[in-house]
């Protein structure tokens, strides 16, 4: 109930709820973009090309990703000591092949905790909305 009465009136004042936030803007490239990375990360080493396949997989083209916003994070989150970047060649520019940081584990697991929340709301209300349209659907 009191989410309900908060959304009510974040849509009446013309502010994007959190929900919707979680999906667009700054908070996709601040916190969903870094959080799939590091988790990607966090399961062994990765060049970013291959990271972008991933979260296009991931993502279904919900949020889209290219080389515009896959590059300039990887090289930040080397900056902040969350990531490493290796080239193949060391005599050449080649491919970067990325690992994850024990500083990239602990902000991993903070942005994960911070992000739930607006996950569980967004999943909530997909769901109401799947059953005032289709009926419940039983998961079990």
């Amino acid at each position: 109930m009191f989410s309900k009465n908060i959304n009510s009136t974040v849509r009446t004042l013309g502010v994007p709820s959190p929900a919707e936030e979680v999906l667009r803007g700054p908070i996709k490239s601040k916190t969903i973009f870094p959080a799939l990375v590091l988790h990607l990360l966090a399961q062994g080493p990765e060049h970013g090309y291959g990271l972008l396949n991933r979260i296009e997989a991931i993502c279904c083209d919900l949020i889209a990703v290219n080389t515009n916003t896959i590059y300039p994070l990887l090289r930040r989150l080397e900056e902040r000591g969350f990531i490493s970047g290796e080239w193949d060649h060391p005599t050449k520019r080649s491919r970067r092949l990325y690992n994850i940081t024990p500083a990239g584990y602990e902000r991993l697991e903070r942005i994960k905790s911070n992000m739930l929340p607006y996950l569980e709301l967004l999943a909530a209300s997909i769901d109401r909305l799947r059953g005032e349209l289709y009926g419940r659907v039983n998961h079990g």
